[in-house]
């Protein structure tokens, strides 16, 4: 764990394992795109710290989003899933869509989790304007984003 590590331990881990230059260069054109290679360094540590190893990064368990001069370190949604499926939820519903006014796209996603032989629904419902970033992804392929974060939220409960 990483609370058992000190700082010092846990730079010179992943200093360790950027010190290959492919590692290196692959992390940050994909897992940390769009970063600085300082903050990237920082996102990693940072990463550790909160109980992931650099094999999550490598495996883009776990990645980071840019924020202007800072990120948002941010699970990926299939390793929710993997999570979720070793804690018992057994799969989701489709995703629903629908509109309201002045909200727009909403979207509701119920996951199922088994606990003590019960199957129990956690549903959870999303609203696009609340999430969307208006870029990438969230421009063309909006319904998938916007069912994705209600996914998310629906392992979250479960």
């Amino acid at each position: 764990m990483a609370d058992e590590k000190s700082l010092t331990v846990i730079q010179q881990e992943a200093m360790a394992e950027l010190a290959n230059p492919e590692v290196y260069n692959a992390l940050l054109r994909t897992t940390f795109k769009g970063l600085k290679e300082e903050t990237m360094k920082l996102a990693i540590m940072d990463g550790i710290i909160r109980g992931f190893t650099f094999k999550d990064f490598r495996e883009r368990n776990v990645y980071a989003i840019p924020y202007g001069e800072t990120y948002s370190l941010v699970t990926s949604i299939d390793n929710a899933r993997k999570i979720g499926a070793k804690s018992g939820v057994g799969g989701a519903d489709a995703p629903r869509y629908d509109e309201e006014p002045n909200m727009g796209l909403i979207c509701s996603v119920t996951v199922h989790k088994r606990v003590d032989g019960y199957v129990g629904d956690f549903t959870a419902k999303v609203y696009f304007k609340e999430f969307s970033t208006g870029r990438n992804l969230w421009l063309t392929k909006p319904r998938v984003m916007i069912a994705k974060v209600a996914e998310m939220h629906a392992l979250r409960k479960a």
